[in-house]
């Protein structure tokens, strides 16, 4: 039996916390909800990080985990500081699943993100970075969708983030500045359907013939705005995702398996996979595209370590593909007790 932390985000106060942050607020319920999955096979310890760096090296030392399971995404609204727990592990030799620091530093820079796709031929919709304070002159055609270049959970994203004019982008972009502090990224909206493909896997594998390991794409979801009021953008928003009694929230239906053939599954999948790999993936994580009215895919997301609740997108992908719950925290736990640890004092 293997003795496992489960390390999360620690909100000591929630009376302080802006609605914002409602998304660490549920990582909560997930930290016990991950931690009950594992108990039936292992020695479980749940442990909130605030971000002292220091202390959670000390506590470690002293719990000797096997492994730990990675939940934390950042204190207080700072999505970049989601790097502190894997730097800290990585130094203290203890395996952990999910992507490693410098995948999640990437992937939080979505301007920088796009950057290596388009490196890579991996389409992604043309882009302009907007830095705080300059000047707002858009080298896209409209309409173009506006969002924070360092934010994830959708945070940022509302109904006024896809515009049509000058004036509406020069609005927005001054918004995501100002709430934000951080550029703008600018992209073309592509209108069209969207996607979500989950991938649950170590690529350490991806050589092994047939290893149970190796990356492996999981039923493709669609995220269905059919019944979307007339006035809303068929984007999945902040409201979308976090605020159950919006409209938004009512009308983006996931659909899993999504309803497509089978030559969209397949280039959904080798894109998928491809971004995966380039982007430094690990254990799980989910591609999100679009697809436009002339049957071109982009990818428009990377998530590496997305939401792994029962009733997030991975964990449904995961269910259609055959998996409980339990045995997916089961398998991408064995991922992390899989890779060879070192030796710490």
């Amino acid at each position: 039996m293997a003795h496992i932390v489960v390390i999360y985000n620690n909100v000591p106060d929630r009376s302080l916390l802006a609605q914002d942050l409602k998304s660490e607020l549920e990582l909560l319920q997930v930290a016990d909800g991950v931690a009950a999955a594992l108990r039936a096979r292992h020695r479980v310890t749940v442990l909130p990080f605030t971000g002292d760096v220091v202390l959670l090296g000390e506590q470690l030392r002293a719990l000797k985990p096997d492994a730990v399971f990675n939940l934390f995404e950042g204190v207080f609204g700072f999505s970049q500081s989601e790097v502190f727990v894997p730097i800290t592990l990585d130094l203290l030799g203890i395996p952990y699943t999910g992507s490693p620091a410098k995948t999640l530093e990437t992937c939080v820079k979505k301007s920088l993100t796009k950057k290596i796709l388009l490196r890579r031929s991996i389409p992604t919709p043309p882009f302009q970075v907007f830095a705080v304070g300059a000047p707002i002159e858009p080298q896209l055609p409209f309409p173009i969708f506006v969002k924070p270049d360092c934010e994830d959970a959708s945070l940022g994203i509302s109904n006024d983030s896809v515009v049509y004019t000058p004036e509406q982008l020069e609005s927005q972009v001054k918004v995501i500045w100002q709430k934000f502090s951080q550029p703008a990224l600018c992209e073309a909206f592509i209108d069209g359907r969207e996607f979500n493909v989950a991938i649950l896997g170590d690529p350490d594998y991806e050589q092994t013939i047939a290893h149970p390991f190796a990356p492996k794409v999981l039923p493709i979801s669609e995220i269905c705005f059919d019944t979307m009021p007339a006035g809303y953008q068929h984007i999945v928003s902040y409201n979308a995702k976090w605020e159950d009694s919006s409209v938004e929230y009512r009308e983006t239906k996931p659909v899993c398996p999504a309803p497509i053939d089978l030559k969209l599954e397949l280039e959904l999948k080798q894109i998928a996979l491809r971004t995966f790999h380039a982007m430094g993936c690990r254990d799980y994580a989910r591609i999100d595209f679009r697809y436009s009215h002339d049957g071109k895919l982009y990818v428009i997301d990377v998530n590496p370590n997305p939401d792994i609740s029962p009733d997030a997108g991975f964990a449904r992908s995961a269910h259609a593909g055959g998996y409980s719950y339990e045995q997916l925290i089961q398998t991408i736990v064995d991922f992390a007790l899989n890779r060879k640890p070192q030796n710490i004092d």
